[in-house]
């Protein structure tokens, strides 16, 4: 075979290797499932094991503070997990950085974590409170449908058609939140078609073209993984400790509450979570809000990263910043009582609302 032959079929392999994405997208992958079916599959998948590796990608830009620092990368950046599932007390989840990983186990007791640039090891209590911050765990697509359609019903919901995700079959819904005063327009969910697990979501905010949040499988697996990859064996050499960083939800859930009111625009009070008893919960669905009074030093620092955060806003009751679907207002003392701070997923005139609700209240 002369030269000139010999580049013209490396020249057909490296066409045809660059083709095959585009007819693999082009080849039919089925109908759409009725978007009420695959939600209950979807719901009914939740005790199914997996593992695989995921992204997650957000585009809410969070002030950078001393108490939202973890917050701010997970919602404003790009987090990369690995993770395992057997079950709800059994998994693990690693989170993978450019200088090492950050590893948390499910235990008998609760949970454990290493953190590989310390070699540490901790332990704390189990991670079942609904009031917290969120973490990486929180962001891997089963878990993060499973909250965001916690309150979805059928006349919500249209079907997707399917897609390919982590080199499988995935079926999708889109669910419309119906509260004027929530701040998310829509969530799209794909599961993958044999199991039912959730394997991508994307969540838009009101008048967004491109997602606020999404969290997709690139590599996905619905075997069992094997026992000793949850397991949690300290790397040799590493430091035990018992206790954890500053955590800004139980600063807050400490502090007695001020007397917050048991009905909030029109929302009523949730049952308080126990230990959190200084945090009111409101909201219904995908429209939650939090309210808490917040420790003076951590006051003092978000106050000052809110006013010049580009986005906020000055009110009458405080200082309040929009951040895609997420809404924080920081209260004046002198207007409120006490500095409070409340967060949830509300419109910004719903975050005006509630601040003007509290004021009334407190006069």
């Amino acid at each position: 075979m002369g030269r000139s032959w010999r580049w013209l079929v490396v020249l057909a392999v490296v066409a045809t290797l660059a083709a095959l994405p585009l007819l693999v997208r082009s080849l039919p992958l089925g109908s759409a499932t009725d978007a009420a079916t695959l939600l209950t599959r979807m719901r009914a998948s939740a005790d199914r094991p997996y593992a695989g590796y995921a992204e997650s990608s957000g585009s809410l830009a969070l002030p950078a503070s001393d108490v939202l620092d973890d917050v701010s990368t997970l919602l404003g950046g790009r987090t990369q997990v690995r993770v395992w599932w057997r079950a709800a007390d059994d998994w693990r989840v690693d989170t993978l950085t450019p200088t090492g990983e950050n590893d948390q186990y499910a235990v008998d007791l609760g949970t454990a974590t290493w953190d590989s640039e310390d070699n540490r090891m901790s332990y704390g209590e189990a991670d079942v409170a609904q009031v917290r911050l969120p973490r990486s765990r929180d962001v891997v697509p089963p878990e993060l449908a499973a909250r965001l359609l916690s309150g979805a019903t059928a006349h919500r919901l249209t079907p997707l058609p399917p897609r390919l995700v982590a080199g499988g079959v995935a079926e999708g819904l889109r669910f419309r939140p119906d509260d004027p005063l929530g701040s998310i327009e829509r969530v799209d969910v794909w599961s993958d078609r044999g199991s039912g697990i959730p394997v991508r979501v994307d969540v838009y905010g009101r008048g967004a073209q491109v997602p606020a949040m999404s969290s997709t499988f690139l590599d996905f697996s619905t075997a069992t993984p094997d026992p000793s990859a949850t397991r949690f064996v300290p790397p040799p050499g590493s430091r035990v400790g018992r206790g954890r960083r500053f955590d800004l939800v139980r600063a807050v859930g400490r502090i007695p509450d001020p007397g917050l009111p048991q009905k909030l625009l029109g929302y009523s009070r949730l049952p308080t979570t126990p230990g959190l008893e200084g945090i009111a919960q409101y909201g219904r669905g995908t429209t939650q809000l939090a309210i808490g009074v917040l420790p003076e030093r951590a006051a003092r620092s978000l106050r000052q990263q809110l006013s010049l955060a580009v986005g906020s806003t000055a009110l009458p009751e405080g200082v309040a910043l929009s951040v895609g679907p997420l809404a924080l207002l920081l209260t004046d003392p002198a207007v409120t009582g006490r500095t409070m701070l409340l967060a949830g997923t509300l419109t910004p005139e719903g975050l005006s609302m509630a601040a003007a609700d509290l004021r009334s209240a407190n006069n």
